[in-house]
Formats: structure tokens, C-alpha cells, sequence
């Protein structure tokens, strides 16, 4: 069974290194890193921009509100003694909802923010990709690796393309 699968593997490796090594010799490889494409793309970092002002916004917000709970909690926390058990039981009830609020509150806006970030993202990669191709196409490659992840360390034969595809999106064809 390991034999088996061993010889496989080989025949399998040996295939692609020969289909690698014909287009290695007749085939025009790009390379383009779509992320750095978002990271650097003017859009993107007005888009980053904004989502990191609305994110202070937000925190500050959350930030206040956990001010007033911490000082709740503290005259609270002094009023113990004098209260009744039903002041001080109506008080905790009141403390704990608003703690469950601000908790409610952060999720919230925490989603809010990645849900944005992630429909922007979509939206200019989908761009993105349509001038990759379009980049493709005019230069005459017969293909294009994304290489965001870095996965490709070294490659004699292929160009990267991500200066291109930004320069691209920057003045307008999308």
C-alpha cells in the first residue's frame, strides 16, 4: 500500500515538474500579491482611514460608557451598608443590565466595523481581479499565481505584476 502510494506521488510530482517546466520555457508567468494591492491602492487606505477614525469614535464611546458602569459600580460598592436589600438588589439588577448593554454595545460595533471592512475588501478585489486579468491579458500571460500568502519564494521566469494592477486601480480602470 505505501509502495503503491509512493510511486503515485512520484509519478504525480514528476508530472507537474514537466508541465511547470514547459510553461516554465514557453509560458509568460505573472506574479501579484492582491493584499498588498488593497494595503497600497489609494481607496484602500482612505478606506482604512476612515475605518480607523470610526473605530477611535467607537472606542471612546465604549470607553465613556465604562466609565460611568465603573463609577456605578463604585457608589454602589459605597452605598452597601445604608441600602435596603431591595435598593441594593433593584441597584445590582441596574448595574448588571447596564454592564450586558456596553458588552451588546462593543459586539455590535465591533461587527459593524469588520462587516464594513470586509464589504470594502470584497468590492475592490473583485476590481482588483478584473485588472489583473485585464493586466494579464494585454501582456501576454498565459498565467498568474496570487501570491499574497508569499507562496511562491523564488521564480526565475515570472514577473510581478502587483506595481501595475495598483497603478491601475489608482487611475480609475476598474
Amino acid at each position: 500500500m505505501f509502495k503503491k502510494l509512493f510511486v503515485l506521488s512520484l509519478v504525480g510530482l514528476l508530472s507537474i515538474f514537466t508541465v511547470v517546466g514547459k510553461a516554465h520555457a514557453e509560458d509568460k508567468i505573472g506574479l501579484v500579491s492582491l493584499q498588498r494591492a488593497l494595503n497600497e491602492v489609494e481607496e484602500g487606505k482612505r478606506i482604512k482611514a476612515k475605518l480607523k477614525a470610526d473605530y477611535e469614535g467607537k472606542k471612546k464611546q465604549i470607553d465613556t460608557l465604562k466609565g460611568d458602569l465603573d463609577k456605578l459600580s463604585q457608589d454602589l460598592e459605597k452605598q452597601k451598608m445604608v441600602l435596603s436589600q431591595d435598593a441594593l438588589k433593584v441597584k445590582t439588577q441596574e448595574l448588571q443590565s447596564k454592564f450586558i448593554d456596553l458588552q451588546n454595545k462593543a459586539a455590535t460595533y465591533e461587527k459593524d466595523l469588520k462587516t464594513q471592512e470586509a464589504e470594502n475588501a470584497k468590492r475592490m478585489i473583485l476590481s482588483l481581479r478584473n485588472i489583473v486579468n485585464d493586466i494579464a491579458k494585454q501582456g501576454g500571460y498565459s498565467l498568474v499565481i496570487e501570491n499574497s500568502a508569499e507562496t511562491v519564494l523564488f521564480s526565475s521566469n515570472a514577473t510581478d505584476i502587483t506595481p501595475n494592477v495598483i497603478a491601475a486601480y489608482n487611475s480609475g480602470k476598474k
